[in-house]
């Protein structure tokens, strides 16, 4: 796979999770696939690591943003077998609140697939929005 199909494959797959698109994700990454958000799990419940299984679970679940999740794709480069995209997400929260936040994913692709994805985040601002 060439770094250029492997940022599209990147994009493709934040896309989809915008949208839970929970078998189009699942297609994107291999079997063993991790992904990883920076936090700590007990002052951010999402933080830490998370097998394929996890995410597709949760990507079978509606959005909760009320219209869905706005992305606008930043800055993509990629070198060997790593991508990194930055985005900025906007959404109105179940609690009525205007979520948005700046995002940095850091994609690691094994055999024309996502094995590994690391998220970075403000998390301070997602649980001012989420965590009662």
């Amino acid at each position: 796979m060439t770094l250029k199909q492997n940022k599209q494959t990147a994009i493709d797959f934040l896309a989809a999770s915008a949208r839970h698109e929970a078998d189009r994700l699942a297609s994107l990454m291999t079997d063993d696939a991790t992904y990883w958000v920076q936090g700590k799990p007990h002052l951010f419940p999402h933080a830490g690591e998370k097998t394929k299984e996890q995410i597709y679970r949760y990507m079978q679940t509606p959005s909760i943003f009320k219209d869905g999740l706005e992305q606008t794709i930043g800055e993509v480069t990629g070198e060997g077998d790593r991508v990194a995209v930055e985005v900025e997400v906007r959404g109105i929260a179940p609690n009525g609140k205007l979520y948005t936040n700046t995002y940095h994913y850091l994609f690691f692709f094994r055999d024309k697939k996502i094995a590994r994805v690391k998220e970075y985040l403000d998390t301070y601002h997602a649980a001012e929005v989420f965590v009662v």
